[in-house]
């Protein structure tokens, strides 16, 4: 008997037919049918809504963290220090000697790769743009650094800056870089999450005579530094983010701590090239540099130019290096009104260093500025610091002087480090030891 038209089936694989159930019945399984696969496939709302519900991936947030570098780049020593979450690190000393080596010592102090923006690489054109003489210009500059003292040990010529007066601007980039290498807990201080390529954001600080602006201008193109196989992006911000005090701030705001009630007090910093006098004013929150009298030549270099005359005239058959001689007055000593120096070969030359300082204190640049002191120091405080009045007989016979010449004795004040105060009281302007959310609303 013939099928009628309405009578639909479908056949299977096998050749059997079998019904298809009305639409109307389908419907009547389901409350929802928006929902409801037909034919083995899902409604395009009903699709769209699954995805909505799937849980979004979240992108790994970093947060960035900003590091107080301030820093005391002088012509013998470079001092540094980190602050960070109201803390800070220890005062780290290098010898300011610089060498650029053939590759980067590992686990050396001091030792980096540094990455810098060729200044002929081109701009404003695409990859596919560019001629092979563009695309080399396009890469950054590297070059390999050793800071410190291990400067005197990669076989190669090291630059000391006391060799010439602008080697300080000159190396300035390099100098602060080996620093800010020579921190402990970079890599803790440092951002990312790949442990290899890190970020460094840096706020610098000096404390030095030159103009800051050109310092800042100097590490602009400095784009990163590869430390111990971890490289790290350096981001030093803008200008207004980059900072300049006189050289022996920090001593300023140890006397401003006091709480001493004079309005104007000095500063007198002893260093290895000059011999300053600071003026300062005592009002208001923080103490204001007046007057700078920076006498050059009346540092430590001077007097131990005439360590080495009086030593050789005493015997000349036993000459000491200038560099031995650094190291012999850096660890004299001065116990029961004598000075104590002890030579390479054993000998105790401190009858020899006592007649070189006092030769010093009447025959030298540094001679101006104990004059000045003479009458400016009888009416006003003087705080004593820098590398000079870190050595123990320089201290007691320059006090002494000054006491001679009528300086009152109250008005003499020596730090407990006087050759660290100027940089380690920095602190005191990022709130150290304080409330962090204090600190972070400064």
């Amino acid at each position: 008997m013939p099928r009628k038209k309405s009578d639909k089936a479908s056949q299977t694989g096998d050749g059997l037919e079998t019904s298809v159930k009305p639409l109307e019945d389908t419907e009547n399984t389901s409350s929802n049918s928006d929902s409801t696969p037909i034919n083995g496939e899902t409604s395009e709302e009903a699709l769209k809504e699954q995805i909505d519900d799937k849980p979004k991936k979240k992108r790994k947030s970093v947060p960035k963290r900003i590091i107080h570098i301030v820093l005391d780049a002088g012509r013998s020593r470079i001092k540094v220090v980190g602050i960070y979450d109201s803390e800070q690190t220890e005062v780290i000393v290098l010898d300011s000697l610089v060498c650029e080596t053939d590759y980067t010592p590992n686990g050396e102090i001091g030792s980096f790769t540094l990455g810098k923006a060729n200044p002929n690489a081109p701009k404003g054109k695409k990859a596919s743009e560019l001629t092979p003489e563009e695309k080399e210009n396009k890469k950054d500059i590297v070059s390999h650094w050793v800071v410190g003292t291990n400067a005197r040990y990669q076989s190669k010529p090291f630059v000391s800056m006391t060799e010439g007066d602008e080697h300080k601007i000159k190396y300035f980039p390099v100098l602060a870089l080996g620093a800010i290498a020579s921190l402990p807990d970079l890599y803790e201080l440092s951002t990312g999450v790949n442990e290899k390529n890190r970020s460094l954001t840096v706020r610098l600080t000096t404390l030095s005579l030159a103009n800051p602006y050109t310092l800042k201008q100097s590490l602009q193109d400095c784009k990163w530094l590869k430390i111990d196989g971890i490289k790290y992006r350096l981001n030093f911000g803008t200008a207004s983010d980059f900072a300049g005090f006189p050289e022996g701030y920090g001593g300023a705001l140890y006397f401003k701590a006091l709480g001493h009630e004079a309005k104007v007090f000095l500063v007198f910093d002893i260093g290895f090239g000059t011999a300053t006098i600071t003026e300062y004013s005592n009002l208001g929150k923080l103490p204001k540099r007046g007057m700078c009298n920076p006498n050059g030549g009346g540092g430590i270099a001077g007097l131990i130019r005439e360590f080495a005359e009086v030593v050789a005239q005493v015997d000349s058959s036993k000459s000491i290096k200038p560099s031995q001689l650094k190291e012999i007055l850096e660890g004299s000593q001065y116990e029961n009104e004598k000075v104590i120096a002890i030579a390479p070969d054993g000998r105790d030359i401190g009858k020899q260093l006592e007649l070189a300082i006092g030769h010093w204190i009447k025959d030298s640049p540094v001679t101006f500025a104990l004059e000045k002191l003479a009458i400016m120091g009888r009416r006003s405080p003087v705080v004593c610091c820098g590398g000079g009045f870190a050595i123990p007989p320089v201290r007691q016979m320059v006090v002494q002087e000054l006491k001679r010449v009528g300086v009152p004795e109250e008005n003499l004040i020596v730090p407990d480090s006087p050759g660290l105060v100027a940089l380690s009281e920095m602190k005191r302007l990022y709130n150290v030891g304080g409330d962090k959310d204090e600190q972070q609303a400064a």
